[in-house]
């Protein structure tokens, strides 16, 4: 996970999102991963123009990823500085209730949706039979 904060404090960094921001995602993904309750998210990059790009993290917990890459490499230098960030992340089917109500309680809620536009893998990080493959997502 220390590499997705890196991922996050680069978008800090560019102005995408305060540190305060990236710090309490890092925090909010660290327990929906512990949760098992997710299997995708995504940081959601959007432009002054509205068009979007991102990165999607896919979770890969069965043990069949043994790559870890280094963090950085985003090119968010590519960027226009107004850019935006935002936090997406998809359930499983049968998370728990008392998982949606932990994060309702840290004022996440319904609605956004996942990015358009082909993934290309890009990265992944791996530690202890759990990992996760990053992927560049829309427009670059």
């Amino acid at each position: 996970m220390k590499s997705v904060m890196d991922d996050l404090m680069g978008c800090a960094v560019s102005g995408f999102l305060s540190t305060e921001e990236a710090q309490r995602w890092y925090s909010d993904l660290t327990y929906l991963l512990t949760q098992q309750a997710i299997s995708i998210f995504e940081l959601q990059l959007t432009l002054p123009d509205g068009s979007e790009v991102g990165f999607e993290y896919k979770v890969s917990n069965d043990g069949s990823l043994f790559e870890s890459s280094s963090s950085g490499g985003q090119r968010l230098h590519l960027l226009p500085r107004e850019t935006k960030a935002n936090l997406w992340v998809r359930y499983h089917d049968d998370v728990g209730s008392y998982v949606r109500e932990e994060m309702r309680r840290r004022g996440w809620g319904p609605g956004g949706g996942s990015l358009t536009g082909g993934a290309v893998r890009e990265r992944a990080y791996s530690k202890d039979n759990y990992g996760l493959i990053r992927s560049r997502v829309g427009d670059w």
